[in-house]
This record gives structure tokens, sequence and C-alpha cells, in this order.
């Protein structure tokens, strides 16, 4: 009995021992930021981060190379033979028109992508399909839209610039007699004047006028940027005329332009008359104009409005507010309620004049309306956006708000305790505890089953070698002897953790945190190399356009072409063998890419035979074996790296749903708000201590462990912060303490969830490992998410040092800068907290 007392001590001392030395490692910094991540590696990081719009990017830009290079070479072939050697002119007349044409089908190209990009209603719909949520960046669509358009822009005044360089030339030797005439006619001159060529240099005016509003989209006024942006439509309706021109009407074949881009087109339309028949006019339920007269004053408008019964919206989306007693204008505003509430709630920060005229602004009028009483009948537009549809997986969620950022984050926790005060406390454990458990049974079967080929050999080696039989016998000796030796490990497992919390803790360098940067820098590598692999998925893509164009070019294609994409099938087939090689995986994906590797082998010696010895062309079964197994290749390896979490983390999730358990992994949010603008607090601060009283009117002091709400106030002013403790310091969030008059320590924060998930493993767990992802959210300004995203990065580093079983992904999403910087002059807002029961 004192023996197991002794040994059940020292278990426990390790397992503290290990906890504080993780905590240890989180909250103190091993060494000072600038050394711990480069510039370049903060670069790579940040990449790392956004690699599935980089991936995205990058697929693009490759498939635009291919649409150009096909049709420049069908030119190209075209030209050989109307251009003799030795002509005046030769190079610019072979290579002009091919770059031309080519350069043409690149811009069709864009046309055909925008519309998509464009049509808020389908995004909506298709960002809630498994598909979108796993693989496809759609909160970033904006993003997507303005790369197009800059590509877009890009080709047309490349494309332009080298039709005049060339023309010109061309109409200034045939003015003075060095390139011939044909008929006495200056073909070249003439050219400069067709018609052809005035509604191409239109189009060229359109995107540039486009082009500028768009860059400078934050220094004009919206309505400017929103007017000046339709005459996209007025260059298609061009593009469409560019080439119904006059020798397309006495007989001359041109390609169309219309059969690019109108299929994508007509669904943009199509997706905006839904979208006009989704507005209802709402009436006001509730509405409170914040903020003093004057002028510079800081001023909010709160907006409760009546949900209609048909209006269904996820957490994080946003809609369209139109006023008609204002002006015919929408606005677009995320939602602050939950699904589950019944009016649609908006906090609107009010500019009082507009920034780049003066004049009076929307949301001014607005506040203006409020002020005096009257209650406008608003309508509204949606809702539109991606909400957060990766929450579904995850066992921690940290949501950060900065700023106006807060308004979607309020959203979601409301969501989230209108779905836990359905549940009692005791009962709400039981199945997290429950869920945990069926987690922790697939984790050890996991672990058991998952192996990569060298493992697999050893155990044919140990089977084939008559060994197998006996092996139970010894592992049971081994373990035997394992578990006598336990007390003796645990020993030496707390003194190293607790030597190790005792080494991170002490300032300046030494070699326990050298060890830890070691250890960091071989995350940021191992991320790196993560992240090269994605080069491989794109060279199939690659391949597999360069096969469909040399098999439509296949009369004009050379020998060299056709085997351009057996050699990049050859290498990729090559590189997925080294993954399959070296990945560990479970048995049944296993023998999956074992077979495809077999198939592509014998394919590839088949292919080979037929394009390299016997000079043939591409099959057709050649052509779909080979796009089948590209696609194969590319679904494996992209998935492992784009998607959010460990394989086993995602396995544990698919797991709990295969099972029946399809309902939210989620087990704490943490809620933070950090903003400098002490006033903005008092106005939030209702709808927090809201959410706080209703939980622990539910749950009593168990709250805390399904919901941690935290308001940072980095306000300098003083008068500022002491109005603030006094609007709220009756409330039960305050007492709590809740409020903190500084910035939160984002590298602790972000380690929490890790940190957490390990205690339980240890305490509830009984040592038993489990998988699990955590999201760190935050919406607000670009440089703030900068900085949290740098403390997600180095903190799954420092974590993974101690246990790789737990995931942390950082899902970022900016708000532009609608307003400028607060001014500390001027005058606060004069808000009365109200504070509302668990019965309201």
């Amino acid at each position: 009995m004192a023996r197991g007392r002794a040994r059940t001590t020292y278990v426990a001392r390790a397992v503290l021992a290990k906890l504080r030395a993780m905590r240890a490692l989180a909250y103190t910094d091993v060494v000072s930021a600038g050394e711990e991540m480069s510039s370049g590696a903060r670069r790579l990081s940040a990449v790392y981060e956004q690699r599935a719009l980089v991936f995205l990017a990058s697929a693009h830009a490759l498939a635009t190379l291919v649409v150009w290079a096909h049709f420049f070479y069908a030119k190209y072939r075209a030209v050989e033979k109307a251009v003799p050697i030795g002509a005046n002119m030769y190079w610019w007349k072979r290579l002009t028109p091919p770059i031309e044409f080519g350069a043409m089908h690149a811009i069709l190209f864009q046309m055909s992508l925008l519309p998509l990009t464009m049509a808020r209603q389908t995004v909506a719909v298709v960002s809630q399909t498994w598909f979108a949520r796993k693989f496809l960046p759609l909160h970033k669509v904006v993003a997507m839209h303005i790369h197009l358009g800059y590509v877009m822009v890009s080709f047309v005044f490349g494309a332009t610039i080298l039709f005049f360089v060339f023309f010109g030339q061309g109409c200034a030797q045939q003015v003075s007699g060095k390139e011939p005439t044909p008929g006495g006619v200056n073909t070249f001159c003439k050219k400069m004047q067709s018609e052809i060529m005035i509604t191409g240099l239109t189009i060229m005016g359109c995107l540039l006028l486009v082009a500028i509003t768009s860059y400078m989209r934050n220094r004009i006024k919206y309505e400017i940027f929103y007017v000046v942006h339709h005459l996209v439509f007025v260059m298609f309706a061009l593009a469409i005329a560019h080439t119904l021109d006059d020798a397309f009407r006495a007989g001359k074949v041109r390609s169309q332009n219309f059969k690019w881009f109108s299929a994508s087109l007509v669904w943009y339309f199509t997706d905006r008359m839904q979208a006009i028949s989704n507005t209802r006019d709402c009436q006001v339920v509730e509405a409170h104009a914040l903020g003093s007269d004057e002028l510079d004053a800081r001023k909010v408008v709160h907006l409760k409005l009546h949900r209609p019964k048909a209006f269904v919206f996820r957490v994080g989306q946003y809609v369209f507010l139109g006023v008609k007693s204002i002006d015919l204008t929408w606005h677009p505003y995320s939602i602050a309620s939950s699904p589950h509430d019944e009016t649609i709630d908006f906090f609107i920060e009010v500019m009082s004049s507009s920034r780049m005229d003066g004049s009076d602004s929307w949301t001014h009028k607005l506040w203006r309306d409020i002020k005096s009483g009257f209650k406008p009948i608003v309508a509204v537009n949606g809702p539109y956006g991606t909400g957060f549809n990766n929450i579904q997986d995850q066992t921690e969620v940290i949501a950060i708000g900065s700023g106006t950022g807060i308004v979607p984050m309020l959203s979601l926790a409301k969501s989230f305790v209108s779905d836990l005060i359905r549940l009692d406390a005791r009962q709400h454990t039981l199945i997290r505890e429950e869920r945990m458990d069926k987690v922790r049974d697939f984790t050890e079967n996991y672990i058991k089953e998952k192996g990569s080929l060298f493992t697999r050999l050893f155990s044919w080696r140990a089977y084939l070698s008559g060994t197998r039989g006996v092996q139970p016998e010894r592992l049971k000796t081994l373990k035997t002897n394992w578990v006598s030796s336990h007390s003796f490990r645990d020993v030496i497992v707390y003194k190293q953790n607790s030597f190790r919390a005792e080494q991170l803790r002490k300032p300046g360098v030494n070699p326990t945190k050298m060890y830890f940067r070691r250890k960091m820098r071989r995350n940021f590598r191992a991320h790196n190399l993560d992240f090269s692999q994605l080069i491989f998925p794109l060279a199939d893509l690659t391949a597999m356009s360069f096969l469909i164009s040399v098999c439509v070019n296949s009369s004009i294609a050379t020998q060299a072409m056709r085997e351009v994409p057996l050699w990049l099938f050859f290498v990729s087939h090559c590189y997925f063998f080294l993954h399959w090689a070296h990945s560990r995986m479970s048995t049944a994906v296993w023998y999956s890419d074992f077979v495809a590797l077999a198939a592509s082998t014998v394919a590839f010696a088949e292919m080979y035979d037929r394009i390299v010895d016997d000079k043939l062309g591409w099959s057709i079964m050649a052509r779909w074996g080979y796009c089948a197994l590209s696609l194969y290749r590319f679904a494996r390896i992209a998935s492992d790296v784009l998607l959010d979490g460990t394989p086993r983390a995602r396995a544990a999730a698919s797991y709990l749903t295969r099972t029946g358990d399809s309902s939210s992994k989620l087990q704490k949010l943490t809620l933070i708000f950090v903003t400098p603008m002490a006033d903005f607090c008092g106005v939030i601060w209702s709808d927090l201590d809201a959410i706080h009283t209703t939980l622990t009117g539910k749950f009593g002091r168990l709250a805390e462990h399904f919901v941690d709400i935290q308001v940072h106030c980095t306000s300098k002013d003083a008068y500022e912060n002491e109005a603030l403790i006094a609007q709220v310091k009756d409330t039960a969030l305050y007492k709590s303490g809740a409020l903190h008059m500084a910035r939160p320590n984002f590298d602790a924060i972000v380690a929490g969830p890790i940190l957490r998930q390990e205690q339980r493993d240890t305490f509830l767990g009984e040592g038993r490992p489990s998988f699990s992802t955590s999201l760190v959210a935050f919406c607000g300004s670009t440089q703030l998410g900068a900085t949290i995203g740098k403390a997600v990065v180095c903190a799954r580093a420092r974590m993974n040092a101690f246990s790789r079983n737990h995931a942390l992904v950082f899902f970022q999403e900016n708000y532009g800068q609608a307003t400028p910087p607060a001014d500390r002059g001027r005058s606060r807002l004069h808000v009365k907290v109200v504070r509302k029961t668990a019965d309201a």
C-alpha cells in the first residue's frame, strides 16, 4: 500500500511538473521575439497559414499560363506558314500575333471566372458543403475577386502596349516605304483605325477606371467606387462586340468571346435575381443612438430588428441594410445576434461625415433619425458570407474580436450559450466526457493500426521468421517489466520537467531554452517542408491541363510536347512513392495508395512504350487513366497539406461523425474583446454581461469551464478608463474579473487549448491520449491579426515539443478601416449599462 501511494505521488508530481513546464514554455519568452522568429520565418509562417489561398492562386496562375501557351502555339503555327523567312519585321510578325492571341484568351479565362466570385448567394450556399468547408477558402472570395481583376488588367495593359508598338512600327515603315503595302493600302495604319481597335481601346479605358477606383477604394467615396465598378458589365458587352466587327460581318471566321463567359455571366445574373428576391422589410424592435450631438463625438447605433420567420442565418454571416427614408444605397453589417434569437441585432459605428468629401454620411443620418425618436423601416438583404463553417470539429475555440470585429464573435458566443442552456450542467459534462472516451478509444486503436512501409516490412519479417506467434507473450513480459519500473520512470520524468520549468523561467539564454529554440526551428522547417509538397499536386494539375492542350492540338504537336505530360507523371509518381513509404497511415489508406502506385507503374510503362518508343499519340484510354491516377495523387497529397489540423485529429472527428455523434464537438469557447476605445466597451458590455449572466444562472460556477469572457481595454485615457469602470462595476461580468486594462498576452492565450487538452488527457483520461483540433478565430485589423498569427505559430511550435496530438488552427477575417483613428480629445459615449438577468 505504501509503495502504491508513493508511486501515485510520483505520477501526480510528474504530471504536474510536465504541465508546469508546458505553461512556462507558453507563458515565457524562450528567446526574444526577434530571435525566436526571423522576418523570413514570419513571412513563411504567414504564407503557410494562408496555404489554401496560395494554392488556389498558384493553380489559377498555372491554368492561365496553360491557356495562354495553348492558343499561342496554335497561332504560332498558323503564322509560320503566312510569314516567309527573311520578311521585313520577321520576328515581330512571327511572335506578336501569337502573343496577342494567347493574351486575349487568357483575358477571356479571367472573365469566365470573375462573375463567379461576385455571386454572393452562390458563395453562401456552396460554403456549407463539405468540399468547400475543407478545401476552398471562400471567406477570402473578395481577395480572389481582386486577384482575378488585377491579373486581367495586367494582361489587357500588356497586350494593348504590345499592339500599339507592333502596329505603330508597321504603320511607320509602310509610310516610309520599308514595308510592303498590299494593293496600295497601308494595312498596319488601317488596323489602328478599325472597329476592333476602337472596342479594344474602350475595353481598356473601362478597365483602367475600374482598376484605379479599386486601388483607391479606401480613399474615395464608396458610392463612386460602387458606380464605377459597374463598368465591368460595359466591358463584357464590349468584349462581345469586339469579335462582331466589320471583318466578321464580311465573312471572316473569328473565335467568339461570348462562348467563354456567357455561362458564368448568366449564372451571376441568376444569382443577383435570387438575391433581390431575398430582401425583407423589417420593423425596428429596439434602437439606441449612443453618443452626443457634437460633430466629432464618437457615436454608435445599436439596432434590433424583428426577425422574419423564414430568415435563417449562420453565425458569422452578414447582411446588407437599406433605409429608403435615407437613400437607396445598401451597406454591409455583420449580425450580432444568435440564430436562435427572435431579433436581428447590429452594432453600427457612426461616421459623422464622409472622410472623402465631408458630406453627411449614411450612418450619421441613421443615427440622427433614431436620436429624434423616428424608427424607420429597414430593408435586410441576405444573409451572405461563409460564417464560421470550420468550428464543427473543433474541441476549443478562442474567438478574438478587435473593435467592430467583436460583432460576429458575439453571434458565435450567443449561439454557443443557447445550445448549452438546453442541457443541465451535469448532463452536458457527461456527454462531453463520453465523447472524449470514444475519442481516446479510437486514438489507441488508431496508433496501433497506423504504420508506414518500414513498420509493415518489419512486421512481415517477423511473420516470415516464425517469431510472430510468440510476440504476444513477449509483449506481455515487456509490459510487466515496464510496469514494474514505472515508478523509476516517473521520478526521472518529474525531475526532468521540474528542471525544464525552472530553466525556462530564468532570464537570459540557457541550454534548455536553446533546446526548445531548436525544437521550434525544426517545427518551422517541418511546416515549410509540408507546404513545399503542394508543388506536386500543382504539377499534376499542370500536367493534366497540358495533356488536354496537346490532345486538342494533336495535329501540330511535336514529339517533345507529347512527352512532357509523361515525364511530369513520372516525377509525381516517384514523389508519391516516397510519400507512401515514409508516411504513417491507416491500413485501408495504405493499401489504397499501394494499388494506385501499382497501377501508376503499369500505366507509365504502357504509356512510355506508346509515346516514346512507338512515337504515337495519346489514346483515349491513356488520357482517362492518366487523369484518374493524377487526380488520386492530387487528392491524397493536397488533403494532407490543405486540410486543417493533423490527419489523426481529422480521423477522430470523422470517427465521431460516422458513429452517430454528429453534434458539435466544441467543449469550450473563449471570447476575447480587444479595443482601445473604452466607451465602445461600454456599448458592448451589456450584451457580454447578458451572456455571462445567462450562463452562470444555469451552470453556476461550472460556467467558467464552458465559456470564458475577457475584455481588454487598451485605452490610455485615464478619464475614459475611470468612466468605463464606473459604468460596469455593478455588473456580474465585472465582478468575475473579465475586465483588463491592458493588452492580452496572446502567446499564453493561444497556447491555452493545448494545455487544457493535455490536462484533460492526463487527469480525466487516466493518461490515455486523444486527438483534437482547436481554433483561434480573429476578426479585426490586419496588423493585430498578424500579431495573433505569429503567436499561434509560436505556440504550435512550442507545444509540439511536448505533444503532437493536439493541433491549433488560425482563422482570420479582416475588416477594412472604416473610420479614422479615435481622437482622444473627443467627447465620449454616454452609455448606461443595463444588467440583464437570466429571465430576460
